[in-house]
This record gives C-alpha cells, structure tokens and sequence, in this order.
C-alpha cells in the first residue's frame, strides 16, 4: 500500500493567514426602513456605473435621471439567474452593451430581501404542491417556512462570498410582546422595530454583516426652510436592531448617509 501524505499544515496556514490590512476588503451592510425612506437611493450611493441592483419591487422604475443597471426579478428562479451572472464577475456597463464602462461591477445592491423571502417562500410551496397531489393548493405549511429559510441562508451565504461589496435592503417590521409567527418574546410588551424578516434568517445576515442600519426621514430646518433629510440610525439602539463593527466609536446616527460615506465612518472613524 503506498504510504499516506500528511497535509503540510504549516504551508497551508503561511498561505491562509493574514492580517486585515494586507488584503483588499469588500463590506457588507444591510439597510432596513419603512416604505419610500431612501433604501433603493441608498443602494446605488457608491456609483451608477458600479452597482447592479437586483431588484425584486422594481423600486428603480422612476429613476430616470440616475438611470440604474438593474437585473428585474419575479420570481426565485429569477434570483438565481442573477446570482448567475454576478458570480461570474464579469459584468459591466460595456459587456450589457448599455454603456461605456468595461470595469466589471464592484457593488451589488439586493434591493428587496423581504420580497426576494416572499418569492423563496412561493418557490417552495409550488414544489411542494408538484411532488403531493394531496396537499391542498395555496396552502403553507411550518415545513415550507423551514425550507425558504434555508433557501435564504445559502443566498446570503452566496453574496456575502463574492468579492464585492454587497447591500442587502430589507422592509422594517415591528415586533410586540410574543411574536406568534417566530415565537419572539419582548419583555414587558416592548415595542422593537427590525428588518423584515424571518427570525433565523435576520439572526444569520445581522450576524455576517459590517452594518446594520435604520434609514429614516426627519423635516429639520434649513436656512429657514422646513426640509426633509434623510438619516441612518447605526449606533446600539434599545428599540432599533442596529450596530457596526469598527475599531472606532462612530455617532449613533448619520446625516444624508452614504455607502462610500459608511464605510469610510467604518474604516477610518471619519465621516
């Protein structure tokens, strides 16, 4: 029999370990808020002819000014085919024939895991449907709720392993005293605002990502008008799922935020 090699483990760690400085970093961020906030804006803060924005709420349609690349999505296997082509990275402005730009794109904007959930869950209950004539249609079941989690556990999973920068835009939800779908309980009937989305999959993207950060509008005075600004809860909140890695203590909340500005407050400590 001829002789087991052994791993050259000692080879493998001089080529595996590294120091964050060293290597080119790519940052992940997850942006929630109620409707019509600034999300899909925010998405495409880091530059038109850098971002894709995989959108499942056509929530770009009226951006005839900013003129966004985007991949439209329906359904869940429309989700895949965009993974698809992301992954390949090699898609730019120049290769879609839509403009002059041949840098591949660096930023992907996911403007809509709450509705990207919704099609996984859809997904799910019409393969269920196919393989059980029993099973009464339209109906869901607990073991549906499991397999779109997991569905989304891997998508994320997927667009966190792309050397990219990635921002996930979810809807907000508001959770009171049990939540009867996840089983959450709040002491005291508090109320907690979060993104919407299912208990283990906000338990797994708020645990990989750089940011969590609540977009919201205030009216503040200008020069002596009564304007909206747009703002982003990003400091530890007690009723706000929200917070950041960085080696610095940033502000709770940043003013007319954007990507290059977070992740430059995140890097550097620096707005």
């Amino acid at each position: 029999m001829a002789k087991r090699r052994e791993k050259d483990y000692l080879a493998i760690a001089k080529r595996k370990i590294n120091r964050p400085r060293d290597v080119q970093s790519w940052r992940k961020v997850l942006i929630y808020g109620r409707n019509k906030k600034g999300k899909s804006r925010f998405g495409l803060s880091n530059g038109i002819e850098n971002t894709l924005c995989v959108d499942p709420e056509q929530g770009t349609d009226t951006m005839r000014k900013l003129n966004p690349y985007r991949f439209p999505v329906g359904k869940w296997e429309d989700v895949q085919e965009a993974w698809g082509g992301i992954r390949t990275y090699e898609l730019s402005p120049y290769i879609l024939g839509q403009g002059k730009s041949k840098k591949p794109f660096d930023t992907i904007s996911l403007d809509g895991c709450t509705k990207i959930n919704n099609m996984a869950l859809k997904y799910v209950r019409r393969v269920s449907e196919e393989r059980d004539l029993d099973r009464i249609p339209g109906m869901t079941d607990r073991r549906d709720y499991y397999k779109a989690g997991e569905l989304m556990k891997d998508l994320i999973n997927n667009f966190l392993s792309l050397r990219m920068n990635v921002i996930f835009t979810a809807q907000e939800r508001m959770i009171t005293g049990s939540d009867p779908d996840e089983g959450e309980v709040a002491e005291d009937e508090q109320q907690f605002f979060v993104p919407d989305l299912p208990a283990g999959v906000r338990g797994a993207l708020n645990s990989v990502v750089d940011v969590i950060g609540r977009i919201y509008v205030v009216r503040e005075e200008i020069k002596g008008e009564t304007r909206p600004v747009r703002k982003l809860q990003i400091g530890h909140h007690e009723l706000y799922d929200t917070g950041y890695r960085s080696d610095f203590v940033l502000p709770d909340v940043v003013k007319n935020p954007t990507f290059p500005t977070l992740i430059k407050l995140v890097e550097t400590g620096v707005k």
